[in-house]
């Protein structure tokens, strides 16, 4: 939830200049049989690539509405990314094995991890593993914990809040309430009570993204050395270790590696206590390092994507009442519990139709870098060293995919499922070639089923407690980001006690 790389100081962007002079030549395309969007010279193509910067080109749109369901390539400043879209093609990019099309490199390079969060985090994702199999299986036992972070969240969130109007800046306290909920299952209690703490995850998340668009400003072999300048990673480390090495202590003397089976009693289950017991890493940096991978880009991924749902329902408030009337039913018959939020239908189609249409989603995903050079099976070759994407908005809003594919219809997905058009297939946490929020195959988002228990936990209790609207004069776009899906504009909300509260 930060702004792009363009508002950092200009004494960066003019280094990069001077750089694009001296690689003119070198980024000239090998990639001749594929067509491009925008221009097809190098210094159109770097007009452009500028131009993307701040979101203003287009050119994703563009390729898509001429070349769909084939190939074409767009620039960015020193290199070019061929966007691959269609069943046929997306399902071949998908089974493609991660040595030859890598997504781990492809992610780490387009958000510079290895800069910003540490170069362990990329060498061994273990984490995600313990996503997938940990966290999503315990999800039910763990949800009543989560659910009681953000319901308290909430309450200190929305405290001056009453019978009247209200204006609140949207962003900022969509991403405590966020914070609360998912940290409480990082790292714990009392820490993820802490505003201390909370203030310093927001902090990072900021610093993380900023300092990734900057060293984005120059070309790869650069990146070590501008890396050095321009993070803090090693600072911020030790900052984060001051919060989470005296639990690391704690639970290591209380509970030590080698009872995990026999010393269960009242040992946490989170994150933390699981890179304890079971992860690959002992150190106390090390491990600080992999929770705060989590937090960033993960929390802000969660609640920038909340946070289109929610400006969504501010600029549609007729959907309050039957969004209210289902939360209501299902909680007054079995609670607030996992198995609640998967039936509240409703919810999850409107969650799903922001997600669709929402301006966090990126221009772009399932990024893969080319490791070796791959031959698609209409005979191009993308040459090793270039990327692999998808273009999620482009798809999302594509009319022989969607009825009416760019009329926000919040209940589409909740329809389908009433006619039986494959439960799970519209769900919000599900993926597939035209639905990319979460990517595809054995690299979709490990923690999407986390992410998205958290929205809804969230988006409910908001339902069931406010009415809604946007502020006065304030305006709703739905298309305003750059591809790298760094800039949401800071739009602010009415909040009010429902009425007859």
């Amino acid at each position: 939830m930060v702004t792009g790389p363009t508002s950092d100081p200009y004494i960066i962007a003019s280094a990069a200049l001077a750089t694009i002079a001296i690689l003119a030549a070198s980024k000239r395309s090998t990639l001749d049989a594929i067509p491009t969007a925008g221009s097809t010279t190098w210094i159109g193509s770097y007009f452009f690539a500028f131009k993307s910067l701040s979101g203003a080109s287009g050119l994703v749109q563009e390729g898509y509405d001429k070349y769909k369901n084939t190939l074409f390539k767009i620039p960015t400043l020193y290199t070019w990314i061929v966007v691959v879209s269609g069943d046929k093609l997306l399902e071949e990019m998908r089974k493609v094995p991660e040595e030859h099309l890598s997504a781990v490199v492809g992610g780490e390079d387009l958000l510079k991890l290895r800069y910003t969060v540490g170069p362990k985090i990329t060498e061994n994702s273990y984490h995600a593993t313990i996503m997938r199999t940990l966290l999503n299986r315990k999800l039910a036992a763990l949800f009543p914990v989560v659910n009681d972070e953000i319901a308290l969240a909430c309450d200190q969130a929305f405290l001056s809040v009453d019978h009247e109007w209200k204006s609140i800046v949207a962003i900022e306290t969509i991403q405590k309430i966020t914070l609360s909920g998912t940290t409480r299952i990082f790292v714990g209690l009392p820490l993820c009570r802490n505003s201390a703490w909370l203030k310093f995850c927001a902090d990072y998340t900021t610093e993380g993204f900023k300092a990734g668009a900057k060293i984005s400003l120059f070309p790869e072999f650069m990146w070590p050395l501008v890396a050095i300048f321009v993070t803090k990673t090693n600072n911020l480390t030790r900052q984060a270790m001051e919060y989470i090495c005296p639990l690391i202590r704690e639970r290591r003397e209380k509970w030590p590696r080698d009872t995990r089976t026999e010393n269960q009693v009242d040992r946490p289950e989170d994150f933390l206590q699981w890179l304890i017991d079971g992860g690959s890493e002992t150190s106390e940096w090390d491990i600080t390092q992999r929770v705060m991978s989590l937090i960033f880009p993960g929390v802000d991924a969660i609640s920038s994507s909340l946070l289109q749902a929610l400006y969504f329902l501010a600029a549609f408030p007729e959907y309050l009442k039957p969004l209210r009337e289902e939360v209501e039913s299902l909680v007054h018959e079995g609670g607030w519990t996992k198995w609640t939020m998967d039936n509240m239908y409703k919810l999850d189609s409107f969650m799903k139709e922001s997600h669709r249409l929402g301006t966090n989603i990126t221009g772009l995903n399932m990024i893969r870098k080319v490791l070796k050079d791959f031959t698609f099976s209409d005979g191009r070759v993308v040459p090793k060293g270039y990327y692999i994407a998808s273009p999620p908005n482009a798809v999302h809003r594509d009319e022989e995919l969607y009825d009416a594919a760019n009329t926000f219809d919040p209940f589409r997905f909740a329809r389908l499922r009433g006619q039986g058009q494959g439960g799970i297939k519209q769900r919000m946490d599900s993926s597939s070639s035209q639905y990319l929020v979460f990517g595809m195959g054995k690299h979709a988002c490990p923690g999407r089923f986390f992410a998205s228990i958290i929205q809804k936990a969230i988006l409910a209790r908001i339902v069931v407690s406010y009415d809604v609207k946007l502020d006065s004069g304030a305006t709703f776009e739905s298309s305003k980001v750059n591809e790298a899906g760094w800039s949401i504009d800071p739009t602010k909300i009415l909040l009010r006690k429902r009425a007859g509260d």
